[in-house]
């Protein structure tokens, strides 16, 4: 029989948390029937998911909560055949697809090369705005910006941008919000049209290989001269375009967070504008406080015990690093914001094996961002009666829209 709290969970509320902290004092492992999988909310348990990668496979951590519409289907199987990559793989495929990520991303010098760029980037969207007084932070700044950056880490001509910003959107979309089958079928056209632009790029960059990450991810995962196979070319165009949306939307939504959080505690950006050298520990308090992945899935490959309860072989579990990070036995006063907190280990970007790739190069990114507008915007405050409608899905999360002044 199912619990109270398990009927009542919604994975789209624009506000979880009152929900998650109930669900860690009542009932901190439980099933729902909404998304069919057992949640796991508290701290010690989510990590102890994620270092048994053997007992809890990844090959369904971003599976759709629901099935597809049939039309969504039809429109998705004029792309690209499903190939895992390495954030839904386990092992030794995990390793191979992870590697050329790990080289590119973490390499001496590579992430910290990144900085020149971000910061011109930022300063040349600031100054499309700056003399207008007020703007959306989301649509003018937190989006552009690492979009931009993804773009030319990856390579991308400036006309196919578009094209890989929509289809990498939609791609996040498809199976994680709720859509009527109208949106969900011109998602998953926007998606098409992506893989077959990654595609080409694929094709062209194993030929003329310039330096960027699709060179890197071409070369170490279709080694030779032979053309390609249409298992290599599918493999590619799954890694190419999950990483890359997943490289600038989640950033996205953490410079999003951060400067909602901050816009709505200005105590904590004056502080910040004053003392920049806390802007490092501020961004590890934003990753905590609104995780920009909120949860995700991994499922039983042997029957397990998880904070009391059984969880049987075979069945999903929804680790919610949202709820996680939030948890009152890890983080004194959790529910409480506070840029000068010591930083210490989250959830933000996973654990263990599967710890995202990008994680330094979204650090660099959201440092950045934070310092060039509390040079630049030091008055910023949130314009007066407005809100910030929340992105609703269940793996990712971030401001839609953030209306500020100076």
């Amino acid at each position: 029989m199912l619990s109270d709290l398990a009927e009542s969970y919604d994975p789209h509320a624009e506000n979880p948390y009152p929900f998650y902290a109930e669900a860690r004092r009542r009932e901190p492992v439980f099933y729902s029937p909404r998304v069919d999988a057992w949640l796991v909310t508290r701290f010690a348990d989510v990590e102890a998911v994620l270092k048994d990668w053997t007992g809890f496979s990844s090959v369904n951590s971003l599976r759709p909560i629901r099935p597809l519409y049939p039309a969504t289907l039809s429109v998705l199987a004029e792309g690209f055949p499903q190939r895992p990559d390495h954030v839904t793989s386990d092992g030794e495929a995990h390793r191979r697809l992870r590697l050329p990520y790990t080289r590119h991303l973490t390499a001496p010098g590579r992430v910290k090369g990144l900085e020149p760029g971000v910061r011109t980037r930022a300063e040349s969207l600031v100054d499309g705005f700056a003399g207008a007084g007020a703007a959306d932070l989301i649509a003018r700044f937190a989006k552009p910006l690492p979009l931009l950056t993804a773009t030319a880490m990856f390579g991308f001509a400036p006309d196919d941008v578009p094209t890989a910003r929509d289809g990498s959107e939609s791609l996040f979309r498809l199976g994680s919000a709720d859509l009527t089958e109208a949106e969900e079928v011109a998602a998953a056209r926007a998606v098409v049209a992506f893989q077959r632009l990654v595609a080409r790029y694929a094709h062209r960059r194993r030929t003329v290989p310039n330096g960027d990450l699709i060179s890197d991810v071409t070369a170490a995962l279709a080694d030779g001269d032979a053309p390609l196979t249409a298992d290599q070319e599918a493999e590619l165009v799954a890694t190419i375009t999950s990483t890359f949306g997943a490289g600038h939307i989640t950033t996205a939504d953490l410079i999003g967070s951060a400067l909602r959080l901050l816009a709505g505690h200005p105590p904590q950006w004056e502080l910040l504008c004053r003392r920049p050298e806390l802007i490092a520990g501020a961004v590890e308090e934003v990753l905590r406080f609104e995780a920009p992945v909120p949860s995700m899935f991994r499922r039983a490959t042997r029957a397990a015990t998880i904070g009391g309860v059984e969880i049987p072989r075979g069945a999903d579990v929804l680790v919610v690093f949202a709820s996680a990070n939030r948890d009152e036995e890890r983080f004194p006063d959790a529910g409480r914001f506070d840029v000068t907190r010591k930083p210490a280990r989250h959830f933000a970007f996973g654990a263990g094996v599967h710890t995202c790739a990008g994680a330094a190069a979204a650090r660099v990114q959201a440092r950045v961002a934070l310092r060039v507008l509390t040079d630049r915007l030091p008055g910023l405050s949130v314009a007066a009666g407005e809100t910030a409608p929340i992105r609703r899905s269940i793996n990712v999360r971030g401001p839609l829209r953030l209306d500020v002044r100076w």
